[in-house]
């Protein structure tokens, strides 16, 4: 009993002597008294100067509590600013009694008016070298492995808390600013506010953060809101956010002086072990312009993927350009780009991008399709592709064409010039056509469908386009089963592993309509029929004369049932029979034209000079065989077309051409391409019905009497 009451006596005592210190301390101790000492271990500690101008008070029951009024720390030498940080008020309170159990619960932690002032110099230094952090790691870095042993044995055994509460934390109207001499950047965060409500393991928890950003270079100025209610699992392992809404209203030189809206909305779960994190419900809204979905990465600390689907509501394009100053894109057609759309289904890691059920809406065409990119880090990532696009008319989207000169407006045709290039030696160089460093890192291998293009106001159906680019090696094959009521195959190859780039084209079309092709092509359907046409080339260099100068090849083609229009072959040789017989000029039609049963020929391209030897025109009343050469570097004709009446030409506008029927007539095409000269040769054209006249009064007279083996020679030696 005498125990009992000795214990029982003793914690009295303590209860007593507790209730006294509670009562005792506050009245006798006065913070403010040890300001001196406070402001002198500072200075010893940290070399810096500390203004203590506010009030210190100091609870002790029921809550041990702190509060500060106006502090000030100063700033390092060779800095401008007059303070490293500041505060107006802070306070910060903890229960007592719930300490003995190894609870902590923390009242609402209040901040106000913190200023904090980064610096670097432009030596590298920065503004908190010399404080303590800096002693404390090199320190660290200078301990032996047995004392770093004890520090980690120490933090293991240490008891852990049997529960954390805190009330909320409020700070507001602080400011942060960082100035780096060593680059010029500026920036500063200006009347930053953080609330959160009281935080309670397991309790969901609102969060309330704005700020204002103002960078200086290049300029520009946001507001940033940012609230949601986080939720950390009692087991500290699961972050659920419900509702993250995040909002950017900014403007500056950056964005042309236009504001800049933008809206995040997500749901947020992040598991903190394994690193996993989902965004549900994600829509962010920039200006209008809306994108949804939900994402879902993995392994976020090692080795991040991400999946997910993401779509883009429809947009009016052209008018979300035109609200905010953005350069909108010349176009030919001024009601395009005002339906955009986007949905697509990914997945990827930081070096690779897949994305599968693309698809795109783009006015009034539909792309379809997946896309592969790889080596994402990468100057020059490997692309693949499959896509589909139903039907697009690209003449839209281009540029309009330049007002044509007065010369073309005539029916001339006048090749366009490149701007020559003056190197730094004076000279000038023609422009080069390839990007051959560009062509040398390109790694792509895709299949292109069009189900309808029309492109330079050619019409193409069922087009396919397989590209292939690895090494410096670019092949593009392409077919279009429905052309023109033909079909067109062709290969292009393009070789930049070598000093030069190396060019090859093949290309086939077979059965195609000649004048709604030309029609299109040049607005002039100059020619009419069924035919075909071939051709392999070659040539290397990297500029327009350089492929001239070294193309070699062969062409043919081949085409039935036509005519060719504005050329009335018919109408020349009477005209220029009308000459000799020195009768009027009969009268030409108003729409020339010469028809044809059959036109073909082939030619070979040599070193930039076209050599054709076979030309041939049949029709119904004429014969024409043409040869000649044609200089693609100097863009000059040389070539000869010879005319042959084979039958009457009655009812075409002559009945006075006996005497022509089986002679050859002679017609020179020469000059250059803009302006070509046709003329009948007419030397050649007297000497070759003299030799008429003299083979038929030979026939006349030996009629029957010499052998055919005589004839012929005799044909030959006059021919």
């Amino acid at each position: 009993m005498k125990i009992l009451k000795v214990i029982t006596g003793l914690l009295g005592l303590v209860i007593v002597l507790i209730v006294a210190a509670i009562i005792i301390v506050p009245l006798v101790v006065e913070p403010n008294d040890f300001r001196e000492d406070i402001v002198a271990k500072v200075k010893e500690a940290t070399g810096r100067d500390l203004q203590i101008n506010g009030d210190i008070e100091l609870s002790l029951f029921p809550w041990l509590g702190l509060e500060l009024g106006e502090l000030k720390l100063s700033n390092a030498k060779g800095f401008d600013a007059a303070s490293f940080a500041s505060i107006k008020q802070a306070a910060v309170k903890v229960k007592l009694m719930p300490l003995l159990s190894k609870q902590v619960e923390v009242d609402r932690v209040l901040l106000d008016g913190l200023v904090l002032n980064l610096a670097k110099a432009k030596d590298g230094r920065t503004n908190w070298d010399d404080l303590a952090g800096a002693d404390k790691a090199q320190t660290y870095k200078h301990k032996t492995t047995s004392e770093r042993r004890s520090d980690r044995s120490d933090s293991k055994t240490a008891m852990p808390l049997a529960g954390l509460v805190i009330g909320g934390v409020n700070i507001s109207n602080a400011s942060v600013s960082w100035r780096d001499d060593s680059s010029g950047q500026q920036v500063s965060i200006q009347q930053l506010n953080l609330q959160i409500g009281a935080i309670t393991p397991g309790q969901p928890v609102d969060l309330k953060l704005d700020f204002i950003v103002d960078n200086q270079a290049p300029a520009i100025k946001a507001n940033i809101q940012l609230s949601g209610s986080p939720h950390l699992s009692t087991r500290m392992d699961q972050l659920d956010i419900s509702k993250l809404i995040l909002s950017v209203d900014a403007k500056g030189d950056l964005l042309n002086g236009k504001p800049l809206k933008l809206k995040l909305e997500a749901g947020v779960a992040l598991n903190l072990l394994s690193q996993h994190l989902k965004l549900n419900g994600l829509q962010l809204s920039v200006n209008g312009l809306v994108l949804s979905g939900d994402l879902a990465a993995t392994d976020l600390a090692n080795e991040p993927a991400f999946s997910g689907e993401l779509k883009l509501a429809d947009l009016n394009l052209r008018e979300w350009l035109t609200q905010h100053d953005l350069p909108l894109p010349v176009t030919t057609d001024a009601t395009v780009l005002t339906r955009v759309a986007l949905a697509m289904k990914l997945n990827g890691t930081a070096k690779n991008l897949d994305v599968k059920k693309l698809t795109l809406v783009l006015d009034d065409s539909n792309l379809t399709g997946n896309l592969k990119v790889n080596n994402l880090a990468s100057v020059m990532p490997a692309i693949g592709f499959n896509l589909n696009v139903d039907a697009i008319d690209l003449d839209r989207y281009l540029p309009p064409p330049a007002d044509e000169p007065a010369s073309a407006k005539a029916g001339k045709t006048i090749p366009a010039k490149e701007p020559s290039v003056t190197t730094k030696s004076g000279v000038q160089s023609e422009p080069e056509l390839l990007p051959v460093e560009l062509l040398r890192q390109l790694d792509i291998n895709g299949l292109f469908h069009v189900g309808r293009l029309t492109v330079k106001e050619l019409l193409a159906e069922d087009v396919e386009l397989k590209v292939k680019a690895k090494d410096g090696h670019i092949k593009v094959d392409q077919q279009v089963k429905r052309f023109y009521q033909g079909s067109l195959q062709s290969a292009v190859i393009i070789d930049v592993r070598g000093r030069e780039p190396l060019l090859q084209i093949t290309k086939q079309v077979s059965n195609i309509e000649a004048e709604p092709l030309l029609q299109d092509l040049m607005d002039d359907g100059r020619l009419r029929g069924t035919g075909r046409f071939n051709a392999n080339l070659k040539t290397r260099g990297n500029t327009e004369q350089a492929f001239r100068r070294h193309l070699n090849g062969d062409i043919g083609f081949r085409f039935e049932k036509g005519a060719v229009k504005g050329i009335d072959l018919a109408q020349t040789v009477r005209e220029t029979w009308a000459k000799i017989k020195g009768k009027p000029v009969p009268p030409a039609s108003e729409k020339p034209e010469t028809d044809f049963s059959e036109l073909a020929g082939t030619a070979v391209i040599t070193k930039g000079i076209l050599v054709n030897r076979d030309l041939m025109v049949k029709s119904p009343f004429l014969r024409v065989d043409g040869k000649g050469r044609v200089d693609l570097i100097q863009e000059q004709l040389n070539y000869r077309l010879t005319t042959t009446i084979v039958k009457s030409m009655e009812g075409q506008g002559s009945n006075d051409m006996q005497d022509l029927m089986g002679v050859p007539v002679p017609v020179k095409i020469s000059g250059p391409f803009a302006e070509p000269k046709i003329r009948p040769d007419m030397d050649e054209l007297a000497k070759r019905l003299l030799t008429s006249k003299v083979e038929q009064k030979i026939e006349e007279k030996l009629k029957g009497k010499l052998p055919d083996a005589l004839k012929d020679k005799l044909r030959d030696f006059f021919h």
